[in-house]
């Protein structure tokens, strides 16, 4: 009787609030929760912490790129601050989209984000990546660049293709912010 109780309310609940199962390729995977479609990595290289993720709701609306920094331990400093530089290299070059990303202060001290309208970029740079992605920050207080996130670019292609399936969109068509 409980069971048939607790299919019936499932039931009722709006499509949107049910997560679609994930979708893995290489370090990379795609899901999609209510309406939004999230392409992130699965693993950052050694002596690295992080993970990159893309979100995109539904026909490709509300774009957003960003770098989430998983701390070692639970009693770390502020990683960086709102006047250090971000560093992005793809195959161990600068490129200049590390100019479009931006600490989000305190509300989420641990997450670096991309201008929305050059997320089409940085699909671009991502699916042409050979080798690797990496995050860097110039730590202009120390006068030091910390190395945050060295990611594969394995699977991304594929899990794009799948987030774009579940959510409508052309990765290459985003809608302008």
């Amino acid at each position: 009787m409980k069971v048939i109780a607790l299919v019936s309310m499932l039931a009722l609940l709006p499509a949107t609030t049910v997560a679609a199962a994930p979708f893995s390729s290489g370090d990379w995977e795609a899901a999609r929760i209510g309406g939004t479609c999230l392409v992130y990595n699965n693993a950052a290289a050694r002596d690295t912490s992080g993970s990159l993720q893309f979100s995109f709701d539904v026909k490709g609306y509300n774009a957003g790129f960003t770098y989430e920094y998983a701390p070692y331990t639970e009693n770390e400093d502020a990683p960086w601050n709102d006047t250090d530089t971000v560093l992005i290299s793809v195959d161990d070059e600068e490129i200049w989209l590390g100019e479009e990303m931006f600490p989000d202060g305190q509300a989420n001290p641990n997450s670096l984000s991309m201008t929305s309208g050059f997320v089409k970029d940085m699909i671009a740079a991502v699916s042409n990546a050979q080798r690797s992605i990496d995050i860097a920050v110039e730590r202009e207080d120390l006068g030091e660049t910390w190395l945050y996130g060295l990611f594969s670019p394995a699977g991304f292609n594929e899990s794009l293709a799948r987030a774009a399936e579940m959510c409508n969109f052309d990765p290459a068509g985003l809608p302008e912010p």
